[in-house]
């Protein structure tokens, strides 16, 4: 029996401890029944929160997959020390919706909602992947029927949805807008506030009302002190690296360069 409350006190916040706790309880099911189990999908930070715990267990294995090489959103497979995996034992898969519009037309966030107003939870849907006339989304083969035969528009747009290949998905290359400025601190409210150009006022308020990641871990603390290659995350707004932290001017200001996702 595991002690799952002892491997997971040091965790304070709520909801990561929820997360920890729901993926030891896949772990421990497939211990116990010598089965393959699987987690939902996770972020990069949630996922080194669960996989700090489970570098400790030697009887079983577990593989972090998402799909494809880059993948943000990944899931944690679980299964016996002696069991090899088979490609066939991959719960997940990819699917391509496609219909009659650009990449302009529709946003990341209009092909989440669409998804999700058919009844499914944000942890079963992996990365998306947008490109002119289609989109590519892993989910659980399980839902792949479900969603086929309901998902009959995005935005205005009329869409059909098929099976494809890990192989096959698309390679799509962000764009960012590259910002050479200086700042008076490496503070988050002053990176945000550059990178974003809006008031440290505001930005102050996003931060308060729990829209800030950095490196997909939530902050909360105006103060919080950014470091070369931190990635922040603003809901609602998009995303910054902070790339490079060069000399300090004659007024003792930080060069940096800023790089914004569009």
């Amino acid at each position: 029996m595991i002690d799952k409350e002892k491997l997971i006190k040091h965790i304070k916040n709520d909801e990561e401890r929820k997360i920890v706790m729901k993926v030891l309880n896949k772990m421990e099911s497939s211990l116990k029944g010598y089965t393959i189990k699987a987690s939902d999908f996770y972020d990069p930070y949630q996922i080194s929160l669960c996989e700090s715990i489970f570098r400790n267990f030697d009887d079983i294995n577990y593989k972090i997959f998402g799909g494809y090489e880059k993948a943000e959103r990944k899931i944690m497979i679980f299964y016996p020390e002696y069991m090899e995996l088979q490609k066939e034992d991959c719960p997940i898969c990819g699917i391509r919706i496609y219909g009659k519009f650009s990449k302009e037309d529709i946003s990341h966030r209009d092909f989440l909602g669409a998804i999700l107003n058919l009844g499914l939870k944000r942890e079963k849907i992996g990365d998306i992947l947008i490109d002119d006339g289609q989109a590519n989304v892993i989910i659980f083969k399980e839902l792949y029927d479900y969603i086929q035969i309901n998902l009959e528009k995005i935005s205005k747009y009329k869409v059909n949805v098929e099976l494809i290949p890990f192989s096959n998905m698309i390679q799509v290359q962000e764009e960012t807008k590259i910002i050479n400025t200086t700042v008076a601190s490496l503070r988050i409210d002053s990176i945000l506030s550059a990178g974003f150009k809006e008031s440290r006022s505001s930005i102050g308020r996003n931060i308060q009302y729990d829209k800030v990641k950095v490196n997909f871990k939530p902050i909360n603390q105006s103060s919080y002190m950014l470091k070369e290659g931190d990635l922040i995350s603003v809901r609602g707004k998009g995303r910054i690296i902070l790339d490079q932290i060069e000399n300090k001017t004659k007024k003792d200001r930080y060069r940096v360069i800023i790089k914004r996702m569009i």
